[in-house]
């Protein structure tokens, strides 16, 4: 199995979280100056009823935010999925989940709530070579990972139904607050990549070596000792 470098893909990936955070940022400081507008609209107006130059900064600021935001998750499942398929060429580690299922699980009704989860804490044990056991990380980043999709729904929803259940400028609060987690969310999936990254890139010369032992075994062996075998003794010589 070819393994694909994983530096470049991770340091992309990084400068999309940062790409995306300025970004939410100014979506938020965007949704104040929109609220503040409508806020400040006479009493006999209906803020269902006008549009404010509040409402064309939003707008492309948001254009913006959806183009990057869809952008950012394409690469972290890209990255996701060579994270581990490396991994598992690399460690010699039976990896619980595919490459194709560790992006997979995240589309899959139900078992999305927390398959995606067992699959990063995997990512995280392989790469710390199962000697960290705080995965506190990786907790935080799934809890805000699902408020932050219930939340966008919940607003997608209330926003469509606005002329009807509430008024406009509720809307855009609820907006305000959906980026508020937003922001969150992106700043610990940073730390998390980053996190990753260093444990993998410090390990990677090991599990390489670990590859060429294996393969020089294999080829001086050959037909008297299994594959299966020798994987075994890495695991057991490096305890």
């Amino acid at each position: 199995m070819e393994i694909k470098p994983l530096a470049g893909l991770t340091k992309m990936l990084r400068v999309l979280f940062v790409i995306v955070i300025v970004i939410t940022v100014i979506a938020i400081l965007a949704g104040f100056y929109q609220y503040h507008s409508y806020n400040s609209l006479p009493s006999d107006v209906d803020s269902n009823e006008v549009i404010l130059p509040a409402d064309g900064i939003s707008a492309i600021v948001g254009l913006i935010q959806a183009g990057f935001g869809l952008f950012l998750v394409i690469t972290f499942f890209v990255w996701i999925y060579r994270t581990n398929k490396n991994l598992g060429i690399l460690s010699g580690e039976q990896m619980t989940f595919t490459p194709g299922w560790s992006v997979g699980w995240f589309f899959v009704p139900i078992l999305c709530l927390y398959k995606p989860y067992q699959v990063m804490k995997e990512i995280w044990n392989v790469c710390h070579k199962n000697q960290s056991t705080n995965y506190s990380l990786i907790g935080w980043w799934w809890f805000l990972w699902i408020t932050s999709v219930f939340l966008a729904r919940f607003t997608f929803k209330l926003a469509i139904k606005s002329d009807f259940s509430m008024s406009y400028i509720d809307t855009i609060a609820m907006y305000i607050m959906s980026d508020g987690l937003d922001l969150i969310l992106n700043i610990v999936e940073l730390v998390l990549v980053t996190q990753i990254w260093i444990a993998y890139s410090k390990n990677a010369n090991t599990y390489k070596l670990r590859t060429r032992l294996q393969n020089r075994l294999a080829d001086k062996f050959l037909g008297e000792i299994s594959t299966k075998e020798i994987n075994k003794y890495c695991r057991l010589s490096k305890k």
